[in-house]
């Protein structure tokens, strides 16, 4: 991926929970099923059977923490 190229992001959560992701040091702007922009965040809510998409930005050279914001996965080291 080259360096500050802007990049889509699908995640789909086939659980019946709802997962706050989050992709450190990098804004994501959410998009709505016709591709519009809705908020820009830190921290995705992916509801349970929900299927998202948005855009980011990687500005920062090198790996990225992409992690769940619930305590337990963090915990268990998710």
């Amino acid at each position: 991926l080259p360096h500050n190229e802007r990049i889509r992001i699908i995640l789909q959560n086939d659980t019946m929970m709802t997962h706050p992701m989050h992709l450190h040091g990098m804004w994501s702007d959410l998009e709505d099923d016709q591709g519009n922009m809705l908020v820009r965040r830190h921290t995705i809510p992916v509801q349970p059977a929900q299927r998202i998409s948005f855009l980011t930005t990687p500005h920062d050279l090198g790996r990225w923490a992409w992690h769940c914001h619930l305590l337990f996965h963090m915990d268990a080291g998710m």
